[in-house]
């Protein structure tokens, strides 16, 4: 990242004070890197659509396969990870039921995700369950994705059945129909296909775009769980930086990151670039190398969300130019460290997408970067946007700005 202290450099040549190369900005993975596809992971229950009481649990089944090996598997419901299911042999395919049930009637979003050994992450397609306070409104969901409920079952929030047309000419076969065995085209017959017709989510709905739905995406509507009861930490004695303390003090933040394990850096060099659908952040820490965090941004003004990774152990050298053809196309790269993160972990570039902003950080500002470690997670301030990012170890973030 040497453009981004160049002006920093320029300022001190003159006195002689020179940063050390110690201080050069050397992001990302080990060139040895190998890039790997992500688990392919599959739900055999619940069901699309599926009703079930409040308070009655649902089994939630998946199959995950790597040929990395499966690591571990989270169940996620709206949004938030309910539970981790670890593989004690770490192999494939890693089979396993999770138990949820839940007391809020309405409609919720189930999704399972699995990680190889290597750290890929894959996730299921969501499924879309309603809970209902009415015992009489429950039933079965339909037998399979895409497949038009039977009359007496509800369908899925926002779903409607519309049959397609059959191929070629009304009352004719499609010229590509498969034969009888005496060689006579038969007709497919007709498959009634779901259209993702949304209504308008309410206030306190979290949205979400089912990927399988074959008449279009659209936006979808679930109520969102409540917060699990938070953890017990013990006070450490440490101080929250100044620049946290604001968010820190919001019961939402400070009752689930908990207290600081060391001292918040000080005096420290940092770089950012923003994403598609992501952000890095990097961070010179006092001793050994630099540490990337990855956070998936789904939207790009979201102030929450679900997904980030890392830190990452800095082994790139300063001097040492890195980036993949598909970085290069772009004139936002990105290009060294982040280069190298981006293009050697697949499953990162395919979560953020292509940069849509040039590398920034120290030399731009007049602050320096600040991080402190927690209990329970993780926060970070960029000077630059005047943002203080909130990485909880649960896997969902949140950030706050100054």
């Amino acid at each position: 990242m040497k453009h981004v202290f160049a002006r920093l450099c320029c300022m001190l040549a003159g006195a002689g004070l020179l940063l050390a190369a110690g201080l050069a900005c050397r992001l990302g993975q080990p060139t040895s890197a190998v890039a790997t596809d992500p688990p392919a992971v599959t739900l055999s229950s619940p069901l699309p659509g599926q009703l079930a009481a409040v308070g009655q649990p649902i089994t939630i089944q998946s199959t995950s396969v790597d040929a990395d090996g499966i690591q571990r598997v989270e169940l996620w419901v709206d949004d938030r990870q309910i539970r981790i299911d670890t593989n004690p042999s770490a192999g494939s395919p890693y089979i396993v039921s999770q138990i949820w049930q839940s007391d809020t009637p309405g409609t919720h979003v189930i999704l399972v995700k699995a990680y190889d050994t290597r750290g890929a992450e894959g996730r299921s397609q969501p499924v879309v369950v309603t809970l209902s306070s009415q015992p009489s409104a429950i039933g079965p969901g339909p037998a399979s994705p895409g497949l038009s409920p039977q009359p007496s079952t509800p369908s899925p929030p926002g779903a409607t059945a519309t049959p397609t047309s059959p191929p070629g000419p009304t009352g004719t076969a499609s010229p590509d129909a498969p034969e009888d065995p005496d060689g006579t085209p038969t007709t497919p017959s007709t498959t009634p296909v779901v259209m993702c017709t949304p209504p308008p989510c309410k206030s306190g709905e979290v949205y979400y775009c089912p990927g399988d739905c074959p008449g279009g995406c659209g936006t979808q509507c679930a109520t969102p769980t409540p917060m699990p009861e938070p953890p017990s930490f013990d006070p450490t004695g440490i101080e929250v930086h100044p620049i946290f303390k604001p968010a820190w003090d919001r019961p939402e933040v400070g009752d689930y990151v908990g207290y600081p394990t060391e001292a918040a850096s000080a005096d420290r060099h940092y770089a950012r670039q923003y994403f598609e659908r992501g952000y890095l952040y990097w961070w010179d820490r006092p001793s050994g190398r630099g540490l990337i965090w990855v956070i998936e941004i789904p939207q790009p003004n979201a102030k929450e969300g679900a997904s980030w990774s890392g830190p990452y152990p800095d082994t790139w050298d300063e001097g040492d130019p890195y980036s993949c053809d598909a970085a290069r196309a772009n004139p936002d790269g990105p290009v060294r460290g982040f280069g190298q993160l981006w293009c050697d972990r697949s499953e990162i570039a395919q979560a953020i997408g292509a940069a849509r902003g040039d590398e920034r950080g120290t030399g731009e500002s007049t602050q320096y970067g600040v991080v402190q470690f927690f209990q329970g997670g993780v926060m970070l301030y960029s000077p630059l946007d005047r943002e203080v990012w909130v990485l909880f170890d649960a896997g969902n973030w949140q950030r706050h700005s100054r």
